[in-house]
Order: structure tokens, then C-alpha cells, then sequence
């Protein structure tokens, strides 16, 4: 049995979506208006010229993931309240991806999810996270960190060019001035993890079973 998140909530707003515009159109629009819903709300924000960069699209591409994901159930770990199953994400050496984090998930949103942040490269907060970000700082050995959480639900992520086609489960990269992103299905599957087929259908698969 598979412990259903959050799923992403279907659009309201009439007019707004063009129907010659495809669904990937739809999805990289509704990661920008997520992003400016975050850092445009509130006066603290009000005086900022905040700009949309590749840290901050790659932080709300990991926050899609997990809404988009399925861990198996009693797998993730407990919050202060016993009942409640909280998301860990554990970021490895980017800071600027840390911190947008942190500051999409204190929004009233995202926190009915239930999400934790931690940046620990210790093996315990490692083996113990529910989705891992390896920085760029860990190309060389992302293999290796990869092996301490192998066969555990961890979703995997990382901005490492080959990351997908190594082991990683989500490798997002940056091609034609836009953010896309390869899942390996494989990685997925033996880790217990369930990703929405519509989240699949926008990006590269590869490792699937008949390859």
C-alpha cells in the first residue's frame, strides 16, 4: 500500500490555459507562478526584485517531485507529533537551493505537507532522509552516496550531468536555455518510490524495464 501526498491541484482559473498549449507549457508555467506566488507574497518580499534563476526553479522542481511521488507507507519519518509523517529532504552542498527551499516550504502550502529540511552529510541524516539533493560539489562521488542509500525509499535527485543515467533517480539539468529533467524509472521502481505518469510524460525516462 502506497501512501498517497498532496496531489497538484487542477487549474480554476478559466481562459487562462490556451488550448493549442501543451501540457509541458502548462507544467513550466505552473512552476513560475509558484515561484512568484512564494517570493512575490507578503511585504518582506514586496521590496525585493526577486529574478527567477536556475537555483530557484531547480528548488520548486524538487518541491514538485515530492508532490508528485509516493512513498510506501510507514516509510517516512516522524515529526514532533507521533501521527504525522513528515517529508525529509536532505540538500548536499548548495546553499542556494537550501534556502529556497526553506523558504517554500514555511509557506501555509506547502506546509500541509508535512516537510523537514536539513543540509547533514553524515551517513545517518543521509540513509535517514526521504529525498536527497546531491550538489554539483559531489560530482565525483555521488556513486558513493548513491550506495548508502541504495534499496532504501530515498528519492534522488541531483543538477549532475549523467546523474539519471548512473543509478540517480531524478537528474534535472539545464538545456536550451529552459530546465528539463531525466528519470531514471529503474532507480525508482527498486527504491519502492511511485512517480505520477503525468509528471513522467514531461521529461526523458530512462532504465525502463525493457531496456
Amino acid at each position: 500500500m502506497m501512501m498517497r501526498l498532496v496531489s497538484w491541484p487542477a487549474p480554476q482559473v478559466a481562459g487562462l490555459i490556451l488550448k493549442s498549449k501543451t501540457l509541458r507549457h502548462f507544467f513550466c508555467g505552473c512552476l513560475m507562478l509558484l515561484l512568484l506566488t512564494f517570493f512575490a507574497a507578503g511585504p518582506a518580499y514586496a521590496a525585493e526584485r526577486v529574478r527567477a534563476g536556475v537555483s530557484d526553479l531547480t528548488a520548486v522542481y524538487i518541491f514538485n517531485f515530492i508532490r508528485f511521488t509516493d512513498w510506501p507507507e510507514n516509510s517516512l519519518a516522524k515529526d514532533a507529533a507521533p501521527d504525522k509523517d513528515s517529508v525529509l529532504i536532505n540538500v548536499l552542498h548548495n546553499q542556494k537551493i537550501h534556502d529556497t527551499l526553506k523558504r517554500i516550504i514555511a509557506k501555509p502550502a506547502a506546509q500541509k505537507l508535512g516537510l523537514a529540511l536539513q543540509s547533514c552529510n553524515q551517513t545517518s541524516c543521509i540513509q535517514n532522509s526521504s529525498v536527497l539533493f546531491i550538489g554539483e560539489s559531489d560530482r565525483g562521488h555521488f556513486s558513493q552516496l548513491l550506495k548508502l542509500v541504495e534499496g532504501s525509499p530515498v528519492l534522488t535527485i541531483s543538477d549532475v550531468p549523467g546523474f539519471a543515467e548512473q543509478g540517480g533517480m531524478v537528474e534535472i539539468k539545464y538545456h536550451n536555455e529552459k530546465l528539463t529533467f531525466v528519470v531514471n524509472l529503474q532507480a525508482v521502481n527498486r527504491a519502492g518510490l511511485y512517480i505520477s505518469a503525468q509528471l513522467l510524460q514531461l521529461g526523458e525516462i530512462v532504465g525502463r524495464d525493457n531496456e
